[in-house]
């Protein structure tokens, strides 16, 4: 097409247009002049949102001008690092509320963000690691899930790095030891901690952290919170029975707002109805005693205040493994529809026996966890609610591994299996991981929960999690699984078992570089294998110390394992694993410098996945990226350059971040080897970065292969 301007022009004007024709990709850009350059950039990165994670300020606070007053001393005091405040005290004395209430009123000083983290000193899986308080810290801070490093040092470092001259205000609460708390001091001095625990930690003492003892409320204080929750006039019509309520209670501001939430719902009750419930209480939680008095009562007197199923739903709650939860897991724990479990949860809300977060995800305060714990204990249901709970965790668990990986080999029956699909249905690959990452910590927590009585569902919920682990990694959950499966299937006696998940183990330690680990493990997979006949079992073990062998640069043993492995596939009619051998053979044969036996092995490999109707679209990208390997090892660099873009966007598409770091690492090296230094040093250094986040094992062969870049070439960081 051709566009000019008005026909009154002079002659002598230049006629410029707007002709575009034959084949053109990527950008064109049209002119009449261009003096200069062309420049065209890729568009800016979406900006990482500031986090702001405190949860909402304390809706009443009395008597706690001085804590926060001593606070706002000890942050200005700080010159020589970050201004770290312990606050701590008895459970439930408020400290958290302090906390937050400082943290509201000092909000605006920290522009860089505000992180609040639950450290979990109560929770029943036990006080969360630092490995796992870095990740969320991480994550919080704009890094991506599955690129947090697997080590905790690295893991230390990389937030130090982040949080460097930042100005942040982090809450710690729930501390259980200083070891605990001191990975997650930022180094700026311009940030600011408030740490809680019912220890004083006084192992911070080093880091520069200031300590402040958060007293139960003096009786004024505590009477002005009862009155604002039920009334002045309420009040003065039996004054002798709230001075009694107010010491019952201890000034424990969770025992009063619980106290004040009774009798705020029953507005005929004169005081003294509560104050003589509470008399008669014998037992009172003793992390909240003082003078020979808790709040055991409290707790008992609201539970036994509870209808018939909310009160079922509060020990249901105390029941369950994991940190929080959501509705349908609580609705298959009652054997309920869901508008009828969350009717009952939010019962559980307006008598300050739940907290509600995002998502509708509901958090127990740690106290009540226990409490619930300890009232459920004795309830005749509770071995069949909890092993609905666990049940609930394995059907979903199977929903997602066989949307996500639905060629693995699965037992067909066992007691297990035939859990109602409706409980839990994913209906995509994207679903299905998301719903693994959201109840991660509790299908681990379940796991362990059910190794000691349930060793097989344990068994079968860490089998389930298997896809989680292979496009995600988290190495350090992994380790933990595979170990307690192991240990189940042993207990069982159930060989089968023991060798199946000693494989899986073995791969976990394969995975962070313990080989020799690997290597035993997969020897004693293959002794039970042979010992039961299981030819697949056999070839399985073979495949994994194939891959020891290849890790180790022991390359020729590497094939003499992969060939014995395509040997057994074939004999077994093992059409996909048939596949993988024939992938392991042209990885061999590539480290080996023989590219051409490796393409013939690999366009098998890519057939027999190909074939496959797209149920393994994972594995059938790392045929791709091997392929293309071998191909520019042979000069064929546009045929290799088109199959590495392939596998970069289908290891994308599955969600595998060490899938894209491989791709990244092949283009880099096929760029190098193609002489083309500026695309060689974007591809290998986004490599790189993912590698590292992984804590991956071919780091430091990315770092070698970025040396051979010219520094200008090697600085760039983007991410095709």
């Amino acid at each position: 097409m051709t566009a000019t301007g008005p026909d009154s022009r002079p002659e002598s004007a230049v006629v410029t247009g707007n002709l575009l024709s034959g084949y053109v990709a990527g950008n064109a850009v049209q002119a009449g002049a261009i003096h200069g350059g062309v420049h065209v950039y890729q568009p800016a990165a979406p900006a990482i949102p500031v986090p702001r994670q405190l949860p909402p300020p304390p809706a009443r606070l009395v008597g706690r001008e001085e804590e926060l007053a001593e606070i706002d001393s000890i942050v200005r005091r700080a010159r020589d690092g970050p201004a770290i405040v312990v606050l701590s005290g008895t459970g439930g004395v408020g400290k958290s509320t302090v906390a937050l209430a400082w943290a509201h009123r000092a909000r605006e000083r920290y522009p860089d963000g505000q992180l609040h983290l639950s450290l979990g000193a109560f929770d029943p899986a036990g006080p969360a690691d630092p490995a796992t308080l870095l990740a969320r810290m991480l994550r919080s801070l704009g890094l991506a899930p599955e690129r947090v490093p697997a080590d905790t040092a690295e893991s230390s470092a990389l937030f130090r790095s982040l949080a460097a001259d930042k100005q942040l205000l982090i809450v710690l609460d729930n501390a259980v030891s200083a070891a605990q708390a001191r990975p997650l001091l930022p180094p700026s001095r311009s940030a600011a901690v408030i740490v809680t625990a019912r220890w004083r930690l006084g192992g911070l003492l080093g880091d520069g952290a200031a300590f402040l003892d958060v007293e139960p409320l003096a009786d004024e204080p505590a009477t002005a919170l009862l009155a604002g929750a039920i009334g002045t006039e309420r009040m003065l019509e039996d004054p002798a029975s709230v001075s009694t309520l107010v010491r019952f209670c201890a000034g424990l501001p969770i025992a009063l707002a619980m106290a004040a939430a009774r009798l705020a719902t029953r507005p005929r009750w004169p005081v003294a109805r509560v104050v003589e419930e509470l008399a008669q209480e014998r037992r009172r939680l003793v992390a909240l005693g003082r003078d020979g008095d808790s709040v055991q009562g409290t707790f008992d007197v609201s539970y036994r205040a509870l209808d018939p199923a909310a009160a079922r739903c509060y020990r249901a709650l105390g029941l369950h493994p994991g940190p929080d939860f959501g509705v349908p897991v609580m609705a298959a724990a009652l054997h309920r529809g869901l508008d009828e479990a969350e009717d009952l949860l939010d019962r559980l809300v307006e008598a300050s026996l739940l907290s509600e977060g995002a998502q509708r995800r509901y958090h127990p305060h740690d106290l009540i966890r226990l409490h619930a714990r300890e009232v459920a204990g004795g309830d005749a249901d509770a071995p069949s609610t909890t092993l609905r709970i666990l049940e609930w965790y394995l059907a979903g668990a199977l929903s997602a591994d066989r949307v996500l990986t639905p060629y693995r080999h699965r037992d067909p029956v066992d007691p297990f299996t035939e859990l109602d699909a409706g409980t839990v249905r994913h209906d995509s690959r994207q679903e299905a991981l998301e719903w693994l990452e959201t109840e991660r910590d509790n299908l681990v927590a379940a796991v362990q929960r059910a190794a000691s009585d349930l060793p097989l569902l344990a068994w079968r919920i860490a089998d389930s999690m298997w896809p989680l682990f292979l496009l995600r990694r988290h190495h350090r959950d992994r380790m933990l699984v595979d170990r307690v499966a192991v240990e189940c299937a042993v207990r069982l006696g159930d060989r089968d078992r023991e060798a199946r998940m000693l494989r899986r183990w073995a791969f976990a330690h394969f995975d962070v570089g313990m080989l020799e680990e690997a290597e035993r493990h997969f020897e004693r997979s293959r002794y039970l294998c042979d010992a039961l006949g299981d030819q697949y079992g056999v070839a399985s073990a073979v495949e994994g110390l194939g891959m020891v062998a290849a890790a180790s640069h022991r390359y020729e043993a590497a094939v003499d394992h992969f060939g014995q492995q395509e040997r057994l596939c074939r004999e077994l009619g093992e059409h996909r694993r048939t596949g993988l051998a024939l992938l392991n053979l042209g990885g061999a044969h590539n480290a080996l410098s023989r590219p051409d036996r490796a393409v013939r092995h690999l366009r098998e490999a890519d057939s027999i996945f190909a074939g496959l109707d797209g149920i393994d679209p994972y594995n059938h990208a790392r045929v791709g990226i091997e392929l293309a390997r071998a191909l520019g090892r042979l000069g064929d660099f546009a045929p290799a350059r088109m199959r590495l873009r392939a596998a970069l966007g289908e290891m994308r598409g599955v969600g595998s971040p060490r899938g894209v770091a491989a791709a990244l690492h092949r283009l880099g090296e096929l760029a190098l080897l193609a002489g083309d230094h500026r695309s060689a040093g974007s591809h290998l250094a986004s490599a790189l970065q993912l590698y590292e986040e992984l804590a991956d094992t071919e780091v430091s062969e990315v770092r070698r292969l970025l040396a051979l870049v010219p520094p200008a070439e090697a600085d760039a960081r983007r991410i095709p």
